[in-house]
């Protein structure tokens, strides 16, 4: 080439290294603004799946419903500390910019990027909040200039500080703690506004990579990240350097807290409280329109839209009663029904169950198993996700199912089984981790045999509410959440026994018969329809005879003189009462009813026994109270449901009768003082531990037929607490009524919860006695002194 044509060519081949690139950046500028980027209001309500945050009582979070375990905070709610670190470590220019660090960018390019991106963290949050994953590499520039264009548009949308918190509360530091109020709860058991320096620097740290400066997996690595996170912040004037020396001398110091739906406080109640919140936002009034929708016209995501939840759960109470139902049960019952069973020839099973009954239960067993629920494709073996997620389809080269992420399955693959093969695969040992009440074991049985061996335990259900108000203040539904779901207070029904006797006596009450009334203990017999022989009820210790007084009959619940009034007062009018008191579950008006033959809940129960308390009135347990949407206002305000079910004096006079279960009640023949609840009072012995209560009190155990069910409700003025204890299957169960009466098995459960919460200054539960009527008379709760006076005139029924 001529040197004239060279020194022509030289200022076009200079324009072309000086201008080019920026026209390139220019277009590829207005290229990217004229692609698919959010406009004005999306940039106004950034889309984020907002976790549901379940509230106890007091406030503090019991739990969260989320697809993401997300939970926003305001920037006054985050520790400035992991502010400071963040602009530190990946902006130290973010105050002085408008969402492009042109000097960062200029030092990226110059230095390929081994001084430091380019990205500011509105470019960060711009890439977080609007731009999928990319498709290529060429598809990943053209999305770097979508995210500068963003980031601008963000600057000019919001504040700083409000960047700040969006990018906090945007980022996903794995271990389900997505945004900054999860990761402070998950790694370090504190809230964002209570973060440490050192603290605040390691989840800053973790920013760069989760997964390789991920605490739990690599402590080693992300601790030397957490030492270039404070190096950023001395060098940025943060910190000084005597900070900075004994800042990175200290260990991790995590407090990791697994997050599971499984664990943490009150799963059972968390699981019942899902399903109402899902009917509640899933109701439709009189014209099918959504009775709570969002601005919208949708209805509500419990797992996106940020709902809060106001439970009733006393935080202090719910730990005292898991507390106590696991205490009783690890420490002595099951040790007693495991001595029990070792005896038995079918065990767990009892001797009277034939094996053909056995096999039945344990198909059953095995068809309603998670294990074969997988193993037919009814449900995603990782994720829990139901049949309609899960398709059967052929993958590299077998037919297997496979939970679908497109309709929120969790796109895992497994082998289809022939369902006649299945057996065969329970009977198969492989390894496996089991319940114990010390711990999770690892071992290696077959499914049957696992099943076996869960059918050995005992399970237990307690429910505490303030008759006052109906709030339900602890919910336990089961020992163990992981590897029993089935929860015990208001799925499970079971027999009631004695628990039931109250109904009776109250109807009796209720229409003037007095209680101090004595009746004979003999046999009462009902006419039975024609083929049938006539039913005549018998006293559990098969003793007879003497006078007794109703109070004295209900005390130590004697059958027959139940089995008199219920001949009395019929089958219909108890049926009736039990209705106004809250009970739902089929009722059949037979005159077995009388001894609780009906299968019922311990919410039912509870709650109905709480009328006593409540003067009467019957008020439907309320879990939660009031549920907002993400910005605080209220889209649902609970109106409690009430029923006037008894009168204040029938109700009183019935409060009278249940004490003498737990103080006892005179019988004017013996001349002693007896009660089938006195346990509950011993201040010696080895009952000792959860009894000695002095506080006044009313309560009703309950035992039904082979001791299959153990119950005890106790009533004070402020609370009323139901406990049920029992197997899975009616057939395993204790040899003796020693082992298996409601107050072997029930009662101490009680006992433990109530002295915890007698304990607890700050419950502040009331020591003081039933509120009486208004002009009541208690000398006719007298029984003992009115006995002495002479028989007992009544206007009555009399004893044929």
């Amino acid at each position: 080439m001529s040197a004239p044509r060279k020194r022509r060519l030289l200022p076009l081949l200079l324009w072309a290294v000086l201008v080019g690139p920026v026209l390139a950046v220019v277009s590829a500028l207005l290229l990217a603004g004229a692609g698919d980027l959010p406009g004005t209001e999306d940039l106004e309500n950034p889309r984020s799946d907002l976790a549901t945050a379940i509230l106890f009582s007091d406030g503090t979070l019991m739990g969260q419903y989320y697809r993401e375990n997300r939970i926003p905070v305001k920037y006054e709610q985050i520790s400035p500390h992991v502010v400071n670190a963040l602009i530190a470590t990946e902006d130290e220019r973010f105050r002085a910019h408008s969402g492009i660090d042109l000097r960062g960018t200029a030092r990226a390019a110059v230095y390929m990027g081994s001084k430091g991106g380019a990205s500011t963290i509105t470019q960060q949050l711009a890439k977080m909040l609007f731009t999928e994953k990319p498709a290529s590499s060429f598809r990943r520039i053209f999305q770097k200039f979508q995210e500068w264009i963003i980031a601008v548009r963000l600057e000019r949308q919001y504040t700083k500080d409000e960047i700040i918190a969006m990018y906090l509360n945007r980022f996903d530091w794995i271990n389900q703690a997505v945004g900054i109020r999860s990761a402070a709860h998950v790694y370090f058991n504190t809230g964002p506004d209570s973060l440490r320096i050192e603290e605040a620097a390691l989840l800053v740290g973790m920013c760069k990579n989760p997964a390789l400066f991920n605490p739990v997996r690599r402590p080693d690595t992300t601790l030397h990240r957490r030492m270039v996170v404070l190096a950023q912040m001395e060098r940025a004037g943060m910190i000084d350097r005597a900070a900075y020396d004994s800042l990175k001398a200290l260990p991790l110091g995590l407090r990791f807290q697994r997050i599971d739906h499984a664990e943490g406080p009150a799963p059972y109640y968390r699981e019942v409280l899902r399903s109402r919140l899902q009917a509640l936002l899933a109701s439709t009034d009189e014209q099918g329109k959504l009775r709570f929708a969002k601005a919208d016209g949708k209805a509500y995501d419990l797992y996106t839209d940020g709902l809060k939840v106001y439970t009733t759960l006393d935080p202090r109470m719910q730990a005292y009663a898991e507390w106590a139902l696991a205490e009783h049960l690890r420490s002595e019952l099951q040790p007693d029904l495991f001595k029990d069973l070792a005896k038995k020839k079918n065990r767990p099973f009892d001797w009277r169950v034939s094996e053909d009954e056995i096999a039945g239960i344990l198909e059953a067993a095995m068809k309603r198993s998670v294990r074969y629920r997988n193993l037919t494709g009814k449900q995603c073996p990782n994720c829990e996700r139901p049949a309609r997620v899960i398709e059967r389809t052929m993958h590299e080269g077998h037919m297997q199912f496979h939970c679908r992420p497109e309709l929120g399955g969790c796109d895992t693959w497994w082998p289809v089984v022939p369902e006649k093969e299945i057996p065969a695969l329970f009977d198969k040992p492989v390894p496996m981790r089991v319940f114990s009440w010390h711990g999770e074991v690892d071992t290696v049985m077959s499914p049957m045999d696992s099943i076996r061996y869960y059918k050995s335990f005992l399970q237990s259900g307690l429910l505490s509410v303030d008759p006052g108000t109906g709030f339900v203040k602890a919910w336990v539904g089961g020992i163990d959440f992981k590897h029993f779901q089935y929860d015990h207070v208001e799925q499970a029904r079971r027999q009631v026994g004695s628990t039931f006797k109250p109904f009776v006596y109250a109807t009796a009450i209720r229409e003037g018969l007095d209680p101090c009334k004595e009746l004979p203990n003999q046999l009462v017999c009902f006419d039975m329809p024609e083929g049938q022989p006539d039913w005549c009820p018998k006293n559990s210790d098969a003793k007879y005879g003497g006078l007794v007084t109703l109070k004295f009959a209900l005390a130590n619940s004697i059958n027959t003189i139940t089995a008199w009034l219920m001949k009395q007062y019929s089958p219909e009018a108890v049926t009736v009462l039990a209705r106004h008191m809250g009970v739902n579950s089929p009722l059949e008006p037979v005159p077995s009813l009388c001894l609780g033959v009906a299968d019922l809940t311990l919410m039912e129960m509870t709650s109905a026994f709480a009328a006593f308390a409540n003067k009467g009135v019957y008020i439907e347990p309320v879990l939660f109270t009031r549920v907002e949407d993400k910005n605080g206002n209220t889209i649902f305000d609970l109106v409690p449901r009430t029923e006037e079910a008894l009168d204040e004096q029938t109700s009183y006079i019935m409060l009278n009768l249940l004490k003498g279960v737990v103080d006892g009640a005179y019988n004017r023949g013996t001349g002693k003082v007896v009660g089938t609840g006195m346990r509950i009072r011993s201040s010696g012995g080895a009952r000792a531990k959860y009894a000695n209560i002095k506080a006044p009190m009313a309560g009703k155990t309950g035992t039904t037929q082979n001791n299959s069910d153990g119950w005890f409700i106790g009533i004070t003025p402020d609370l009323v607490t139901g406990v049920w204890t029992g197997a899975e299957d009616r057939s395993v169960r204790f040899s003796s009524t020693d082992k298996g009466q409601g107050a072997n098995m029930a009662l101490p459960i009680y006992g433990y919860f109530m002295n915890k919460v007698y304990a607890d200054s700050t419950i502040g539960l009331s020591t003081a006695d039933f509120e009486r009527p208004a002009g009541f008379d208690t000398e006719l709760l007298d029984c003992r002194g009115r006995l002495q006076q002479g028989p007992i005139e009544h206007d009555g029924p009399t004893w044929e």
